[in-house]
């Protein structure tokens, strides 16, 4: 691989990323920062490439192998932050995959090998201009690799769908992310998963070079149509969730308070976040995410609160005189005594007893 395509990449991610920290505000700086942070691990991976081409510098592969994982990760968390309007954390989860590589990588050093396909001469030889074990690995290093990007696509293509299908974005805003996914996105797992496969053809001795070549030159085009197109990046920054899908967001909660005060539809015993949505005409998407902005509950705990506010209803006006807590509890729409119990206490910090004897 020649020097000069990877200093060309690394000129046009440059000017990406100097364009993506000019389109920052304070509305969808947390989800860009992730962006920025996606090219920023594909700079760093081509600059230790330009050093290897051209000095044969090289560091360990499991440093390597953990920076193309968080290339994956960043733009997951860019796309998930998006999705839930806010910052997504970067939780000790998403550590795990490069764990699994160093455990790997250690036991494949100590001669443990669940895989052994890479011939001692094909491991030595170079393909265009680098040694293709020195950037992926070989035996399960290689596979583990192959797993991650398995893994991660996955899961990005499901961003994508779940932001394509969300009522929580308007239909502009849907345009904005899928041209992300067909311009951007796609090219890249079309370049992933081609070069792992030629990348492991290679490992086994079979060796494509023409199709090494094309997906180097359409990894180019890929960087290069954040250029072409500047659109692209000015439109995805204004995707995010507005101030009138939260305006929205609101009327649902009303809905479905009213919903639940109707009749005291509460109390049914069964009432769950898909009877909800089929009652109300509401998509269980929009009732979970109205919930959750605007009482910071979950589905189950929100409806409790309106069970165990009746229950206490009930307690004032001397329900208990002629019934029994086990009583109270069905009444209130609870399954069991002990399930009423807890989410009393839960709520309130003293159980129905206790509420009942200080009332006395």
């Amino acid at each position: 691989m020649e020097i000069y395509p990877v200093y060309l990449l690394l000129v046009v991610l440059t000017i990406v990323i100097v364009r993506l920290f000019k389109l920052q505000t304070d509305e969808n700086k947390f989800n860009l920062r992730y962006l920025i942070i996606h090219f920023l691990f594909q700079i760093l991976t081509l600059i230790y490439m330009s050093l290897y081409l051209k000095f044969n510098i090289k560091i360990p592969l499991i440093i390597i192998t953990s920076g193309r994982v968080f290339v994956f990760i960043s733009f997951f968390l860019y796309l998930k932050s998006i999705l839930e309007n806010k910052k997504s954390r970067l939780t000790f989860v998403y550590f795990i995959p490069c764990l699994v590589l160093l455990l790997v990588d250690n036991l494949n050093a100590s001669g443990i090998r669940l895989f052994t396909f890479v011939d001692k001469l094909t491991v030595q030889e170079n393909m265009l201009g680098f040694n293709s074990v020195d950037f992926v690995g070989k035996d399960d290093v290689f596979v583990v690799t192959c797993m991650n990007t398995i893994l991660f696509t996955g899961l990005i293509l499901n961003k994508f769908y779940q932001l394509l299908k969300s009522e929580l974005l308007s239909d502009k805003n849907k345009i904005y992310v899928y041209d992300l996914l067909k311009y951007y996105y796609l090219i890249v797992t079309i370049i992933s998963f081609s070069t792992l496969l030629v990348l492991g053809l290679f490992l086994l001795n079979i060796k494509w070079p023409i199709v090494m070549i094309l997906i180097k030159l359409l990894g180019i085009f890929n960087i290069m149509i954040l250029i072409i197109k500047p659109g692209l990046l000015s439109r995805i920054n204004r995707v995010k969730n507005s101030i009138e899908i939260d305006e929205s967001l609101k009327i649902i909660y009303h809905q479905i308070e009213s919903f639940l005060m109707k009749d005291n539809s509460f109390l049914d015993s069964n009432l769950n976040l898909a009877s909800i949505s089929s009652k109300t005409g509401i998509r269980s998407e929009l009732v979970r995410n109205s919930i959750k902005e605007h009482s910071n509950m979950n589905v189950p705990m929100f409806i409790n609160s309106y069970r165990i506010n009746y229950s206490i209803k009930l307690i004032d006006e001397g329900y208990l005189k002629n019934f029994s807590m086990e009583g109270l509890a069905e009444k209130a729409g609870f399954n069991s005594q002990e399930n009423f119990n807890r989410v009393f206490k839960l709520m309130n910090s003293i159980t129905p007893t206790e509420y009942l004897n200080s009332k006395q």
